[in-house]
């Protein structure tokens, strides 16, 4: 039995796992403890102590870049520190794996079922070829498969291209706020509220402070606010741009899932037309993208899904098999 967890700069999953079947999963605020640690204070005491005699094994998912046994700080929550040795100690002496929280999605792709996915453009489809899993969360993270193995990636940080005046006027906006502006600063959870205060700037309004992502949806589902409205239809214009080029750089073939947080929540504004509209936006390369499957994830627990997969092998940190 190991235990296993999705680490992110908002929320932490964490289960135990049988075959690579998470159980007695639970939802935790990180901002409710001071470490990760701390959580696992409160959660190990919830297990029967049957349970905790039998855990011969961690993976932990994390929302940060991971390389072999070095401390791990997450990128959005950069006082949680994560040591393997310090872990290990924590949980009685047992091995314990960190590895990037999408390098985990990736490994949990072949454990969903056919009505986990909604398939935005069914594609042509290559056996075996590459996959891509990119998502915003409260990143955006980015892994891709390729012959059996996954990849880490930082994706997420590369810098936004605008492709339109709107968008060009955005990267000004939040240059303003941030001196490099990065696909992360918009494509994330963090990144709606901050295209909502643009919106509403452009438009001559007062703009919100506090606001954050499920407010912003919530704007314009329940309230009809026009900026709000807008405000979505542009993330699905710039989400659907960014997944597309990243695509391309991966030759994502073999299909691209959309996955994180995010996603499932905008199913109407992927399913619009404007999402796949600039995904396939690619001139001479237009027709190769519109071949790439492109799927939404529903299930939002896909990277402790993989944490099993990966936990059940009990291989080192780093790359992962598929």
């Amino acid at each position: 039995m190991q235990l296993v967890a999705d680490v992110g700069g908002t929320k932490t999953l964490i289960a135990v796992a049988e075959h690579g079947v998470p159980r007695h999963q639970r939802r935790y605020d990180n901002s409710e403890f001071p470490s990760f640690e701390a959580l696992l204070g409160d959660y190990l005491p919830t297990l029967a102590e049957g349970e905790r005699a039998r855990l011969d094994g961690a993976c932990l998912a994390l929302a940060a870049p991971v390389d072999g046994t070095a401390p791990v700080w997450l990128t959005n929550r950069p006082d949680w520190r994560f040591d393997r040795a310090t872990l290990a100690s924590a949980l009685g002496g047992i091995d314990v794996r960190l590895v990037n929280d999408f390098v985990a999605s990736a490994c949990g792709l072949p454990a969903l079922a056919a009505d986990d996915l909604l398939t935005l453009q069914t594609g042509v489809p290559v056996a075996d070829d590459v996959r891509l899993c990119v998502g915003p969360g409260t990143g955006f993270g980015v892994a891709a498969v390729a012959g059996g193995r996954v990849l880490a990636s930082e994706g997420g940080h590369v810098a936004f291209a605008p492709l339109d005046a709107q968008q060009v006027d955005l990267w000004r906006f939040l240059g303003g706020e941030h001196r490099r502006v990065t696909v992360e600063r918009l494509c994330s959870g963090p990144g709606l509220p901050a295209m909502h205060r643009f919106c509403r700037m452009r438009a001559g309004h007062a703009l919100p402070t506090g606001l954050d992502a499920a407010d912003v949806v919530r704007r314009a589902r329940d309230e009809g606010e026009p900026e709000a409205v807008q405000t979505l239809r542009l993330f699905a214009r710039i989400l659907g741009a960014v997944a597309g080029d990243l695509a391309l750089t991966f030759l994502a073939r073999g299909g691209v899932y959309l996955a994180g947080g995010i996603a499932p929540r905008l199913l109407p504004e992927l399913q619009g037309g404007e999402f796949l509209a600039a995904f396939n936006d690619k001139s001479e390369h237009a027709a190769l993208a519109r071949g790439m499957p492109v799927h939404v994830v529903l299930r939002t627990d896909l990277p402790l899904l993989g944490a099993a997969r990966l936990a059940m092998r009990g291989r080192s940190a780093g790359n992962a098999d598929a």
